[in-house]
Order: C-alpha cells, then sequence, then structure tokens
C-alpha cells in the first residue's frame, strides 16, 4: 500500500557557511561607534563649567588710571577734571553710588548716608571733589604742586577705601620724578 517511489525523501541539507566577514563587520562598527559615542558622553559629563573672565577690582582699575593720568600733568585742567572723574567711577563701582551723574554738592549730601567711609575719609573727599571743582567754574590753573597734592589725596582715598586683603598693604602709587 505504500508506494516508495511516490514519496521521494530529500536527504538533509548540510548546515549554510557564514562568512565571517559580513555579519561581524557591522557588529564590530556599530560596538565602536557605541564606545566612542560612551566615551563622548563622559567627557562631556565631566567636564568643568567654563569659568567667567575674572574682572579687575574697582581700586585695581582707579590705581591704574591714577598712574597713567600723570601724562597730562602738563595741562592742569585736563589733569584735575581726569583725577575727579577717575576718583568719582571709582566711588560709584566700588560703593555703588551714583558719583559722575551727579553734582558735586548731590554726591556730598549722599556721601553723608555712606556708612563704608570714615568720617575723615568723607571730609577728604569733600574738600577733593570741590578743590576740583574750581578749575572748571572759576576758569583757574592751579599750579602743578596743587595738582600734585591732589593726585595724593585722590591715591590716599583708593587707597584707604580699598577693600583690605589679609595680610596685604595696599599698593603704592609714587609721582613721576621731575627732571631738573
Amino acid at each position: 500500500m505504500n508506494d516508495s517511489n511516490d514519496l521521494d525523501i530529500l536527504e538533509i541539507r548540510p548546515p549554510l557557511d557564514l562568512e565571517t566577514g559580513e555579519g561581524s563587520n557591522t557588529m564590530l562598527w556599530l560596538l565602536l561607534l557605541l564606545l566612542v559615542a560612551g566615551a563622548a558622553l563622559l567627557l562631556w559629563a565631566l567636564r568643568k563649567p567654563p569659568q567667567a573672565p575674572v574682572l579687575p577690582k574697582p581700586d585695581a582699575i582707579a590705581q591704574r588710571k591714577l598712574r597713567e593720568v600723570w601724562a597730562l600733568i602738563g595741562t592742569p585742567a585736563l589733569f584735575i577734571e581726569a583725577t575727579a572723574d577717575i576718583l568719582r567711577v571709582y566711588l560709584e563701582e566700588r560703593f555703588n553710588t551714583h558719583a559722575p551723574e551727579r553734582t558735586t554738592e548731590e554726591f556730598l549730601a549722599e556721601l553723608k548716608q555712606m556708612p563704608q567711609m570714615t568720617g575723615d575719609q568723607k571730609k577728604l573727599l569733600a574738600q577733593f571733589l570741590r578743590y576740583c571743582d574750581f578749575p572748571k567754574f572759576a576758569r583757574l590753573d592751579p599750579s602743578e604742586e596743587e595738582c600734585r597734592k591732589l593726585h595724593a589725596v585722590a591715591v590716599k582715598i583708593v587707597n584707604e577705601t580699598a577693600p583690605a586683603l589679609p595680610g596685604s598693604l595696599p599698593p603704592r602709587i609714587e609721582p613721576p620724578q621731575l627732571k631738573v
């Protein structure tokens, strides 16, 4: 009843040979890509945040500008105006006042309310600012000696009101020596 001729049983085929280069190369590239991406992610996570640039302190800027203003000593009116402007800008940045925008009298009224300065510093600053107004409004040219004294007062005010660093003295600004 069984007719074996009708059914031909085929033999089992041997397993297919996979080429080792085809699938493994793709897998290696994928693994390498994941490794590089992981390293990049790790580096990004461990990076230091960019630091903000350190701005010079108001007293350092004022001291530098007070050294530079010596170039104007030959023109007393400009010298005094520049010295007064340097000090006013310094006080604005140091104590958050509006010194450059105010008249001397308005600023001196505000100065009375400032607890950061001593009474002697306030008196010295008031004398300084009033003296600086003379060349502006009276059209008087002070002598070179008066300009030097005025500059010394500005330097003193900056040095005395600058925030003190532990164990340090404020820098001294020496006037240039005159050649005789």
